[in-house]
């Protein structure tokens, strides 16, 4: 009989794991992406390495997204600059991310690139359909008709009925539960059918135009409280820190020319303001939102610096990764035809869905 060698079970150790990291990226088309990195691989790297991917020449507007192991935010931006494991090992619910447009812009133009603008384009989508930003029926009507412009192309009557369209999502949240779906549709079909001839990449670009006519456009909002101890949204924005009382419609706006320096000490943010003299104090639930909180107003007014003469329209030429583009024609001749379409579409509401 043939001796039987018992070998003793032993746990493998993969030298290669230990030293690469794979990393899931969730793509704004909701498709997902899988990056090999290694394990001393910062957020740029893994930044640099989707952007790539996807042929997309300007990722200065983009940042990668985690769910926080946090209570608040709970949805976090990955630091660029450190190293992305560490990031994740120690903040992150898992090793998931989520590209998104991290700093938002007011001229269209600046988006030179194809991908870039598509992305941009599905990242305020994004924004309008989770009633992020907040628009009234006539907006939602216009905005939706140029997303099945950009995504169809030109309207097939014997196709994009208004039963065809219907288990799309078309519109906002808080839109939808106010009914008048049924008008809604059929307000987007006629005014989607007005686009007739319109390039897909234009109606892209309508759209953004469009959206950055809506409150909140461009702004990621936190909860604090005041000094009276109410309750406040402040939103860090490109152009500065937007303070708004959950419980009223007015709001105070720190451009960040104004701001001279913001203060952060445990639970405490401070937005200390020149032409005041004074400083204006917030207060979180944790130290830890408020630090957090802190680096993302100091990111955007670091990125709104270094490109302060290109956002502002300025002739500079100290504007790092961004540049002065030509205006083309075709950028020109969209704006005309977006107010057009845009006094198009509020006679139609007006008269055949009458949502006044």
């Amino acid at each position: 009989m043939p001796f039987k060698l018992r070998l003793k079970k032993t746990r493998q150790y993969n030298v290669v794991s230990r030293n690469v990291l794979v990393i899931s990226v969730e793509l704004l088309d909701k498709t997902t992406l899988e990056c090999t990195l290694s394990a001393d691989s910062t957020g740029q790297d893994c930044l640099h390495n989707v952007c790539q991917r996807l042929s997309l020449l300007q990722p200065e507007f983009f940042g990668l997204r985690y769910m926080s192991k946090k209570p608040y935010p709970k949805v976090r931006w990955v630091e660029l600059d450190r190293p992305l494991k560490k990031q994740l090992d120690k903040y992150a619910q898992s090793p998931a991310l989520a590209l998104a447009v991290l700093y938002y812009i007011h001229d269209v133009s600046l988006l030179q690139d194809d991908v870039t603008r598509s992305h941009y384009f599905l990242q305020v989508k994004q924004d309008v359909l989770e009633g992020k930003l907040r628009c009234n029926h006539e907006q939602a009507v216009l905005l939706a008709s140029y997303s099945l412009q950009a995504e169809f192309g030109d309207h097939q009557p014997d196709r994009h009925t208004a039963e065809y369209l219907k288990d799309f999502m078309l519109f906002p949240k808080q839109v939808v539960s106010e009914g008048e779906v049924a008008a809604l549709l059929e307000a987007v079909v006629w005014q989607y059918s007005s686009l007739q001839s319109l390039a897909q990449a234009l109606a892209e670009t309508y759209y953004i135009l469009e959206a950055q006519r809506l409150d909140g456009y461009g702004q990621e909002t936190f909860m604090a409280k005041d000094e009276r101890g109410s309750e406040v949204y402040l939103g860090t924005s490109l152009m500065g820190i937007v303070v708004r009382p959950a419980s009223g419609h007015s709001q105070c706006f720190y451009r960040w020319n104004d701001i001279t320096n913001l203060v952060n000490n445990k639970r405490n943010f401070g937005i200390e303001c020149q032409r005041t003299d004074e400083t204006v104090h917030f207060t979180f639930d944790e130290p830890d939102a408020a630090k957090y909180v802190w680096k993302m107003c100091v990111k955007q007014h670091t990125f709104y610096k270094r490109n302060q003469e290109v956002l502002e329209g300025g002739s500079g030429t100290d504007t790092r990764s961004l540049a002065i583009p030509d205006l083309q024609s075709s950028v020109m001749t969209a704006q005309l035809h977006h107010s057009q379409h845009l006094n198009a579409s509020h006679e139609m509401v007006d008269s055949r869905a009458g949502f006044r």
